[in-house]
């Protein structure tokens, strides 16, 4: 942050720094301590919200995976955050003895290690998807959307049921509607 101000002083630009709080842009924020919340999952909220899918998942599949919970009423119920598709097949070539760091394909009975491992991280994150689509659900309306971001989004698309929406730029479209406000 220190690093950007720095940077950009000479051109006299009011920065806004954008920080979640508790309730703000039509989102309530029910993390215990709402400043605590990354600002890249509040602008993704941000922008589900100005969607008005209703009761719908903010899933970003990076580095590190988040499922977000938001009902129809802007209530962000909370969320998770996991390991990431490759971050998970890095932990396993590192943390054991004998399991490599290849690259894998999707399989539903893998029969190799690198797909075993590939397959494995994949059912992960679609089992932790669906266990929050499913509590959600049971919380709100009973029907629940999901939205996908985030580099590995793509692997995750065929493997869920119902079909989620792909959102590239829910991050920048949530910066647009602060933007706005």
């Amino acid at each position: 942050r220190e690093q950007i101000e720095v940077a950009l002083k000479p051109w006299n630009l009011a920065l806004r720094w954008v920080e979640s709080s508790t309730q703000q842009y039509g989102v309530r924020n029910h993390y215990r301590t709402p400043g605590q919340l990354g600002s890249d999952r509040w602008s993704a909220l941000v922008g589900a919200r100005a969607r008005g899918l209703g009761d719908v998942l903010v899933v970003d599949c990076g580095t590190t995976v988040t499922i977000d919970a938001l009902t129809a009423q802007g209530e962000f119920l909370g969320g998770l955050i996991l390991p990431g598709v490759e971050l998970m097949g890095r932990a396993l070539a590192q943390g054991t003895a004998g399991l490599p760091l290849e690259s894998g394909m999707f399989e539903p009975f893998p029969r190799n290690t690198a797909n075993a491992i590939h397959s494995g991280a994949l059912q992960a994150v679609c089992g932790a998807i669906e266990r929050m689509r499913q509590a959600l659900c049971e919380a709100g309306s009973g029907n629940a959307r999901v939205l996908l971001s985030g580099g590995s989004a793509y692997l995750l698309v065929p493997l869920l049921d119902p079909v989620p929406s792909l959102a590239p730029d829910i991050v920048l479209e949530g910066l647009v509607e602060m933007a706005r406000a």
